[in-house]
């Protein structure tokens, strides 16, 4: 549903590959001379499903998902860089680093003294991650990021969890920070809840 450049090149390569899209449709694929790595740049959505426009909110709404989205993709895969333009002006570089870093990067300096590992580990569940003190508690949602072997999920009962555990420290309305990352063998997962892969539901 939009018009789609993607240009890759790995590190070894003396040149890279463009790739052009437009509504699945493949326009042309050539050697290219680019910057090792990986760029979408993702034009003119919904052009060839005008109708699908008259639906989307407004465009500050609509980049705060994409920002959000951003999240989540960069605090799964810490040891890669990240660079995120918006409207041609870069908005957000991250490098490969540590979960900590990243954490960091995206959130603010405030969060360099205000996070604290986590790291359990049973026969059939890890857990890592990190969350947040008192001090850096919001009134708002929006910071609180599950992983299941490395994918963002949403689930309500892991959510309470965590809450129900800041209970008694928090000031009142306020929502801790978390990104917390669940290993579990895929079998005892059941992904396919619904399109978006989002939500999961767990064997145990």
């Amino acid at each position: 549903v939009a018009q789609v450049e993607l240009k890759s090149r790995q590190d070894q390569s003396e040149t890279g590959t463009q790739i052009l899209n437009e509504g699945s449709q493949l326009i042309s694929l050539e050697p290219v001379a680019c910057d090792k790595g990986t760029s979408f740049t993702v034009r003119n959505l919904f052009f060839n499903v005008p109708a699908r426009r008259n639906f989307l909110k407004s465009n500050q709404l609509e980049q705060s998902h994409i920002s959000e989205e951003f999240n989540r993709v960069a605090l799964a895969y810490p040891i890669l860089a990240f660079s995120y333009y918006q409207a041609g002006a870069l908005a957000i570089k991250t490098s490969h680093s540590t979960l900590a870093r990243r954490i960091v990067a995206l959130f603010g300096e405030s969060f360099r003294e205000n996070i604290i590992p986590v790291s359990e580990e049973a026969d059939f569940l890890k857990i890592t991650g990190f969350i947040g003190k008192p001090e850096i508690s919001k009134k708002s949602r929006g910071e609180q990021y599950f992983f299941a072997n490395q994918r963002f999920i949403r689930n309500g009962y892991l959510h309470h969890a965590v809450v129900t555990a800041f209970e008694g420290l928090l000031p009142q309305a306020n929502f801790p920070f978390y990104a917390l990352f669940l290993e579990q063998d895929p079998a005892r997962i059941d992904n396919n809840v619904q399109p978006t892969k989002t939500e999961i539901k767990l064997e145990n």
